[in-house]
């Protein structure tokens, strides 16, 4: 009776992983990118800008895994929560960061 169990897993082939991992990222840096100017363009400052980002991060990956992955992300990705969440998470900040500091200066 195990080794049906065994052989029922569905196999995830590490090529595709990566791929779907690329992709997302692709996502999430357009994303942060243009977040980060509007953020700039509305002038805003300090906690405000940030709970920008988090409010934009967060919603932008729930799409992703509802859009996307249609609610099954575990089809698509080996370890969810740090594939999704945390792998890119300061590469994202510091592009917002770059996108929103700079909108905010030619606009300010």
């Amino acid at each position: 009776m195990e080794s049906n169990d065994q052989f029922s897993k569905q196999v995830k082939s590490g090529t595709n992983t990566q791929e779907n991992k690329k992709r997302y990222e692709t996502l999430m840096d357009k994303v942060c990118l243009m977040a980060g100017v509007v953020t700039g363009i509305l002038q805003f400052e300090s906690t405000y800008g940030f709970l920008a980002f988090l409010i934009t991060y967060l919603l932008t990956a729930i799409l992703y895994v509802i859009g996307i992955c249609g609610g099954h992300p575990e089809l698509f990705y080996e370890n969810i929560i740090s594939d999704l969440l945390f792998d890119n998470f300061i590469r994202e900040l510091m592009g917002f960061i770059m996108a929103w500091t700079f909108s905010f200066a030619l606009i300010g």
